[in-house]
Formats: C-alpha cells, sequence, structure tokens
C-alpha cells in the first residue's frame, strides 16, 4: 500500500475513527494541531511506535483502557503524520494497521464488539487478505450473534492461509 493516495485514504480513516463519537478531549484538539505542524515524520513514526509498546504493555497487563489510550494516541499521531516520502508512507501503513488491529483485540477483551468490525474493516479495506483483521471482525460477530457473517470471515481467513 505504498501509494500516496492510499496512504492518504487511511490517514483519513484514521481521523475518522478519532473524530466519530467524540473520543478525543479538547487537548487532545491542541496536540492534534501541534502534531500536525511538525516536520519531522521520523520522530511522529517514532512517538506512535513507543506508545504502541506502551499500549502492549498496558495489554499484557490487563490494563485494557490504558492499552486503548495509547494506540488511539498513535493513531492521532499518525492522521496527522506527512506522508510525502516512500520509506515514510510504508513505515505508516504498516504501523497504522497494527494501531488499528490493537484497538480491535483491545476492544474484544473488553467486550465491545460492536466497534471490532468497524476497525477490522478499515484494514481490510487496504489489506483484504490481513488474517488477522478477518479473524478478529469474525470473534466480534460471534460476540454479537452474527454467526453467518462470522463464517464468511473465516472461510475468507482459511482460503488465505491455505
Amino acid at each position: 500500500m505504498g501509494s500516496i493516495k492510499n496512504c492518504l485514504d487511511f490517514q483519513e480513516d484514521l481521523k475518522g475513527l478519532l473524530f466519530d463519537g467524540s473520543n478525543l478531549e479538547n487537548d487532545d484538539f491542541d496536540l492534534f494541531g501541534f502534531i500536525s505542524n511538525l516536520e519531522n515524520p521520523k520522530g511522529v513514526l517514532e512517538n506512535s511506535r513507543n506508545l504502541n509498546d506502551e499500549g502492549n504493555t498496558s495489554f499484557k497487563e490487563g490494563d485494557f483502557d490504558n492499552a486503548l489510550e495509547k494506540y488511539s494516541l498513535s493513531c492521532l499521531f499518525l492522521s496527522c503524520l506527512v506522508l510525502q516520502e516512500e520509506d515514510t508512507r510504508s513505515s505508516f501503513s504498516q504501523l497504522a494497521s497494527t494501531m488499528v488491529l490493537n484497538m480491535a483485540v483491545t476492544l474484544l477483551k473488553k467486550k465491545e464488539f460492536e466497534h471490532v468490525g468497524q476497525l477490522c474493516s478499515i484494514v481490510l479495506n487496504y489489506y483484504p487478505n490481513n488474517v488477522k483483521a478477518l479473524f478478529r471482525r469474525a470473534n466480534a460477530a460471534i460476540g454479537l450473534g452474527r454467526y453467518e457473517l462470522a463464517s464468511w470471515d473465516l472461510r475468507v481467513a482459511l482460503e488465505v492461509e491455505s
């Protein structure tokens, strides 16, 4: 997914995810403006990776709320990233997918199934053969009692893995 258009579309999906439903506090909007003015994409990517690591630590400790906060903040950083260089776009795509899937698995643990499908669908829009996204979306569908949808995602995941 190295094309600038795909990356920009993915970035817009991240922004929609963050701003839809008002997950952000007023201070976060100030941070959004600050990040948008940064001229060092490598620094933004590094900060996002650090937040991912912190989220992973919280997740392993069972602190799902803090993990979700760290993953969301990382997505906020990524949604502001200037995507001019090819290596930046590649790193963005990989890290953004990871963050969205980390948010999805965290919401699965919290049994907040209704949002997991949306998150996984964002990743699948850009990476249609992403088995983690298919599996997590299937788990959410099962949690919501939508067994036919779960079966479809699991079949696709099986085909991809075969």
